[in-house]
């Protein structure tokens, strides 16, 4: 029996000001979905980027800016991370180290030119043994410019890897660049093979339960209506009415040998209205795939997970997906976590779920990445805030 969607937010109940261990308080104003609770659960870190646990239930955390990955343990189980050491460290924050996974023991980290891999072999708790998988020759992406984050997924014996549009929407032959595109390798590093293009910037791939299929949240094209718009500002009096609603983020089901449109094609099959009279055009939308579920045009959707648990009525299968929120809209859009309900492997619903935007206007927040934590709550990363949030469900108050 297909469930009644729950289409975005109700103003229900505002879980704010609730107090960790570290004595951290979620900002007073932000709303929360009635039934969960939100808190803080490490407010050390500056600008933590994207996640990963390891087996032993450590949580791994990547700073770009500060070229390291963090170590965050629970030492006392109250749901708190009191102990954040470096487990690597020494990486130029030029090197945009971002994307991370577990994968038979070993931590995996992507950055712009290589994906390494790095173990903690004497238990110090820090990584003394760090290998190139990848490097520079084999990851191509010319100067590091545009949209720069590695996205990394090991699956099945195979590394795939994408880095994003090197400008908002560059007008190229398909094949005149290796970026914009999923590449796997076998895990050694050889064997590289295409495995779909036409991709803007997906910062993570995952698989979705049950199944071997790859997906992705892909950020849409920026300014797409300032030609016919006359190129203003998105603060002129004039406003922006095309560009404040398009085009729509995408939620991906990526597979093999298929093009996903950008920079030519934006959501369902629309034309970029920046090449509306490029001479292959048409081609190119004959050639598209369209996206399984679109979301709000500048919400910056920026990373997801599929959950797995059993602690979220009703949430396995669906899809968390964390909004950073864009610069692009006249007014703010994202800023959020949302959650996309899933029946019988398709999208049909999606509803918000912690909501830092205060009054539309004021932003508590940037959510950037989730990750599913042992106990089935779900954590998530604000690099704005210097945040990690845990969200679980409590119960309906009656």
């Amino acid at each position: 029996m297909k469930r009644t969607p729950l289409l975005f937010c109700l103003p229900i109940l505002v879980v704010a000001g609730l107090p960790s261990s570290n004595a951290a308080e979620v900002p007073d104003g932000v709303w929360v979905r009635d039934g969960y609770e939100l808190t803080v659960v490490e407010d050390t870190i500056k600008k933590p980027r994207f996640m990963a646990f390891d087996k032993d239930g450590v949580l791994y955390v990547s700073v770009i800016a500060e070229g390291k990955i963090l170590a965050c343990r629970d030492k006392d189980g109250d749901g708190s991370y009191e102990s954040v050491t470096p487990f690597i460290e020494g990486r130029e924050a030029a090197t945009r180290l971002q994307g991370v996974q577990f994968h038979n023991g070993w931590l995996y980290f992507a950055q712009l030119n290589a994906i390494s891999r790095a173990k903690d072999t004497n238990g110090d708790g820090k990584a003394d043994k760090v290998e190139e998988v990848l490097g520079a020759d084999d990851l191509p992406t010319g100067e590091p410019t545009g949209h720069r984050w590695r996205a990394l997924l090991i699956h099945k014996g195979r590394i795939y890897t994408h880095v994003g549009d090197q400008s908002n929407a560059t007008d190229e032959p398909i094949d005149a660049s290796e970026r914009k595109k999923i590449w796997s390798f076998a895990l050694d590093g050889s064997d590289k093979k295409l495995f779909a293009s036409g991709i803007r910037n997906t910062e993570k791939l995952v698989i979705r339960p049950g199944t071997d299929e790859i997906w992705g949240v892909d950020h849409d094209v920026d300014m797409m209506g300032w030609e016919m718009e006359g190129k203003r500002s998105r603060n002129a009096p004039e406003g922006q009415p095309i560009t404040d609603h398009n085009p729509p983020a995408e939620l991906n089901h990526y597979e093999e040998g298929k093009f996903y449109g950008h920079p030519w094609i934006v959501g369902k099959m629309m034309p970029n209205l920046m090449f509306i009279d490029h001479p292959d055009l048409m081609k190119y939308a004959r050639m598209s795939s369209n996206p399984a579920w679109t979301m709000a045009a500048h919400c910056s959707a920026n990373s997801l997970i599929f959950y797995r648990g059993n602690k979220i009525p009703k949430g396995h299968g669906d899809a968390f997906v964390a909004q950073k929120g864009g610069w692009n809209a006249t007014q703010k859009v994202g800023y959020c976590l949302s959650r996309i309900l899933f029946e019988d492997g398709r999208p049909y619903g999606e509803q918000k779920m912690v909501d830092f935007l205060k009054d539309g206007e004021e932003t508590l927040g940037r959510p950037t990445d989730c990750v599913q934590a042992p106990d089935g709550s779900i954590l998530f990363s604000d690099d704005s805030g210097n945040k990690i949030y845990r969200l679980r469900y409590v119960g309906k108050k009656t």
